[in-house]
């Protein structure tokens, strides 16, 4: 009668049984795979409106992906299921549980229970979703796990080939050569992965510039300046923007107007709140002349080197400093 009880309360206690699982695997093998029938029938009835919120299922496959490798038997099918679920219906799932499943995936496969092989055909896939947190999330993963997979002189030939030949057919796709298609999202951050493999020493080989030679005639200009950029200067870091679907003015001057000005705010801020010296000061009059230099050449006005354009007087002193010399 105990044991019902206690299994009862704990099979509503998620995180509880996954605390004692991981304590002591072998006592609790009956709930791990209560808790495993429950996902299969869970993700049957899913399957039939895969658009739903669906809050705790994603909570029962974060549970299981945390203490899969317990029972790698029992669980052998799972990153299976979620490989076959994202790629049937990524493109309608909820964006936070989609998030969930791709996590859940990428810590299996950091505790060795998926190939990369297996999953990252389907991560180069899910760049498609207009989902920055989700492309961010990706991209870091992707460059980790290739760079684990080729660690000093070992290389692992089979997972780069493969790789390399799915970002080439990426980039060359029909779909990519549209700018507003989800196929040249996919094709921005594959090339961007090639890139920063390049950048790390990971990925110097002709197959990989190959790559970033195709991207040089794409019809996308995101895509063809990144790889312009990259033959002009292989070490330095792109400046086309980091998302395809983001805005052409926020890419090109929305990081360049950020720094200068929320810096003359917060010392502006910073003057009129603490005690005024001298030396605050003389760092506010520095800023604002810098702050003042900044938007005339944003404006298309240069100043001149000497200092601030509207200071008359400095100009003046300087016009009967050249006359008397002059003279």
């Amino acid at each position: 009668m105990g044991r019902r009880i206690r299994s009862t309360n704990l099979l509503s206690n998620l995180p509880q049984l996954q605390n004692l699982i991981k304590r002591d695997p072998q006592s609790y093998v009956e709930e791990f795979s209560q808790q495993l029938h429950h996902f299969e029938a869970s993700l049957a009835i899913f399957e039939l409106k895969p658009d739903e919120e669906a809050k705790e299922f994603g909570e029962l496959i974060n549970f299981l992906s945390q203490v899969a490798r317990c029972y790698p038997k029992k669980s052998a099918q799972f990153p299976a299921q979620l490989i076959a679920l994202l790629e049937r219906h990524y493109p309608v799932l909820d964006a936070e549980l989609r998030k969930t499943i791709v996590q859940a995936l990428i810590l299996l496969r950091s505790r060795g229970l998926v190939s990369n092989v297996q999953v990252m055909p389907l991560f180069f896939t899910l760049f498609r979703c207009r989902d920055k947190k989700l492309r961010k999330l990706l991209f870091t993963h992707i460059v980790s796990d290739v760079k684990a997979a080729n660690v000093g002189r070992h290389r692992d030939h089979a997972l780069n080939k493969t790789l390399q030949n799915f970002m080439y057919t990426m980039i060359t796709a029909a779909d990519a050569q549209d700018k507003r298609g989800e196929g040249a999202i996919a094709a921005k951050k594959s090339l961007d992965i090639c890139i920063e493999l390049y950048r790390k020493g990971i990925w110097t080989d002709s197959k990989a510039v190959n790559v970033v030679v195709q991207a040089c005639f794409s019809p996308v200009t995101k895509i063809m300046v990144t790889a312009v950029q990259f033959f002009l200067n292989p070490l330095k870091k792109s400046d086309s923007g980091d998302d395809s679907d983001d805005s052409e003015t926020e890419a090109a001057g929305g990081s360049a107007q950020k720094k200068p000005t929320s810096k003359f705010q917060m010392i502006r801020h910073q003057s009129n709140v603490n005690k005024k010296t001298r030396s605050r000061q003389r760092i506010l009059d520095k800023v604002t002349r810098v702050h003042k230099k900044e938007l005339a050449r944003r404006n298309g006005h240069v100043p001149d080197d000497d200092g601030d354009d509207d200071d008359g007087e400095g100009g003046a002193r300087t016009g009967n400093k050249a006359r008397r010399g002059g003279a």
